[in-house]
């Protein structure tokens, strides 16, 4: 696969959202199949005898059959009322007759009966259909759906590329960014994670020929309370040798809580497990209701130190994927431990830090998650995340983690697989053109042996080989330069 530098291009990937053109067929929800909805007509604003109204998670839907007359590629609308400030936000998945994914997306509050477009467009063959319309979600109101030939309505199979949430982007951000946007569907990048010096990319190379395009880096050990027990951090180092030899950067950062380690010899309270709920006696929300606290002063301390190391990155001219505050829907790591609000708050206090306090230019935020309910917001992310973790040599398409996060957003967002142990299956990823950006296996027993070499225990080896040498996976050798030529020149 050859791909060339995308520099200064300008990129389309997706429809966004916005006020939908006038389209030619419309077709009313209350005609529909119901299943666990209800059709009601107490709203103002409906056309046709009512509506369908969603009411919670039980996966309720409607069956809306459509008729086209003509092969072709249709961009679809719904014109919904999703009633503002719930506690759960209003989310729908859009399938076509049996087995045709669209999308899924977050629905935008609205006081009235309005336009949505849905973030995907559709092939359909001259004939009858019907569209699956299911609520993931909240509380909202379906009037009609509404079809159009993609090309009649102004190719709403595309839209402008999306900005980066990062104010004035690095020129490196922006070239990352929309080489990103651009492989959407063509391609997944390859990517692997390591811990300091731990072997799996030498290992990866052993068995394949091939680098990984995606380094993978934690700054955990830059930590305060964990270099207060001697832990150096290597990974700035290893990142810069990554983006030199010509690789992608994603980071993350097991943040070892800033103060109050538990420090037992029992599991899951030793100082080095400082990120886990039971490890710290921390209480970040003291300081997020408190800037005057000393809770709010060590978080701000500690932020400030990561900064340092994406500020080395950013001073090279080295892009950064970056995972802030991840899973924390597991509760596993303190960052999640006090719910969704206080998790949200805390996000925004590392956004803003990092980008309003010490401008940071080089991050391309990635949002990591389980639950959408966690989602900090569009003006947050550019990117939405999973983490998988399936049995062993248990390859998926991961269809269901697909819908999940791109409900997550109202926006379309790029998506990736930032951790993974086994992975998904690369045949049917390749054949759905699953919009998934990178995947980056976790390190340790799911790449590598205790003697060094791949381990098959996840991934059997025979099924990586074919993973690397498959068209549809990027490697490190077929990336275009997204450095600055000026830079470059340092």
């Amino acid at each position: 696969m050859r791909i060339q530098s995308i520099i200064g291009k300008t990129v389309v990937f997706c429809a966004c959202m916005s006020a939908s053109p006038s389209f030619a067929q419309k077709y009313e929800a209350e005609r529909g199949d119901y299943y666990s909805v209800e059709m009601k007509a107490d709203q103002g604003g409906y056309s046709g005898d009512g509506y369908v109204e969603f009411l919670s998670y039980d996966q309720s839907s409607v069956g809306i059959p459509v008729a086209t007359s003509q092969n072709g590629t249709y961009a679809v609308a719904l014109r919904i009322l999703n009633i503002p400030g719930q506690p759960v936000p209003s989310r729908v998945k859009i399938e076509c007759d049996e087995n045709t994914y669209v999308c899924s997306q977050r629905l935008p509050p609205s006081g009235q009966f309005g336009s949505v477009q849905a973030n995907a467009s559709v092939y359909l063959p001259k004939g009858d259909h019907v569209f699956y319309i299911t609520g993931l979600g909240g509380k909202w109101m379906l009037d009609y759906i509404e079809l159009q030939p993609a090309d009649e309505a102004g190719n709403t199979q595309a839209a402008d590329l999306p900005p980066l949430v990062t104010k004035n982007p690095s020129s490196e951000s922006r070239a990352l960014y929309e080489y990103l946007c651009s492989m959407r569907g063509k391609g997944i990048l390859s990517g692997q994670q390591i811990y300091t010096r731990t072997p799996e990319i030498k290992a990866i190379a052993d068995a394949t020929g091939k680098y990984p395009a995606v380094l993978g880096i934690d700054f955990i050990d830059y930590s305060p309370s964990r270099a207060a027990y001697g832990a150096r951090g290597t990974a700035t180092t290893e990142a810069l040798k990554w983006w030199q030899a010509g690789g992608i950067v994603a980071a993350c950062w097991h943040w070892n809580a800033p103060s109050g380690l538990v420090n037992k010899d029992e599991p899951d309270k030793h100082w080095y497990e400082g990120f886990r709920p039971a490890a710290t006696t921390f209480d970040f929300v003291k300081g997020l209701d408190d800037r005057n606290s000393g809770e709010y002063k060590f978080l701000l301390r500690d932020i400030d130190v990561i900064a340092g190391q994406l500020k080395i990155l950013q001073d090279a001219g080295v892009p950064v994927l970056w995972r802030p505050l991840h899973e924390a829907s597991g509760a596993w790591f303190w960052w999640g431990s006090k719910g969704k609000d206080n998790y949200i708050r805390l996000y925004e206090l590392v956004f803003d830090r990092l980008q309003n306090y010490h401008k940071l230019n080089n991050l391309i935020w990635v949002w990591n998650g389980q639950n959408p309910e966690w989602y900090p917001g569009d003006g947050y992310a550019d990117i939405v995340s999973y983490d998988i973790y399936p049995k062993k040599r248990e390859y998926s398409d991961q269809q269901d983690i697909l819908s999940l996060m791109q409900s997550c957003s109202e926006r379309p967002k790029l998506l990736a697989f930032s951790e993974n142990g086994t992975l998904p299956d690369i045949e049917k990823l390749a054949e759905g053109s699953a919009p998934w950006s990178y995947f980056c296996t976790w390190n340790g027993e799911f790449a590598v042996t205790k003697q060094g070499k791949y381990s098959g225990e996840y991934t059997d080896e025979e099924t990586f080989k074919r993973y690397y040498a498959n068209e549809y996976v990027i490697t490190r050798d077929e990336l275009p330069s997204f450095a600055n030529d000026k830079q470059s020149e340092k």
